[in-house]
């Protein structure tokens, strides 16, 4: 797994096999599926809140969307899964899906996050300090 401090640029590094599954989610609707992003970055904003931002490819069938999983208690690394849903019919025009932002204030881990994806994760790790 891929990991940074601060507001690096992170690659993620794939893991098992092409097509494989890391998280199987049992919550999700039939509609909606993890799909691959390819890349992240966590960045404090002008408030002093850390923000994450994503990038994939951009499919005009599916409709991206970020889905942070719900703890009981604060986890070290909270997970926020990369979700697809694929649309009846493509818009029109052209639609950028992509970055995908989410503020962090109410889902950071105590040691950062981990955004998962259909076939890879990364972990980000909160600056020491």
């Amino acid at each position: 797994m891929a990991r940074a401090r601060g507001g690096e640029d992170i690659s993620p590094k794939k893991s098992g096999k092409v097509g494989q599954s890391i998280a199987q989610s049992e919550h999700k609707s039939e509609e909606q599926e993890l799909i691959d992003f390819t890349k992240i970055k966590v960045a404090k904003d002008f408030t002093g809140e850390y923000v994450l931002t994503v990038w994939g490819k951009n499919d005009p069938d599916i409709e991206p969307s970020l889905d942070p999983k719900q703890y009981p208690a604060n986890p070290d690394y909270y997970e926020i899964e990369v979700l697809g849903k694929r649309l009846n019919s493509p818009p029109p025009k052209k639609v950028e899906r992509f970055p995908l932002k989410l503020n962090l204030k109410n889902y950071m881990g105590e040691k950062g996050i981990e955004v998962i994806g259909a076939t890879k994760s990364v972990k980000w790790d909160l600056p020491e300090g």
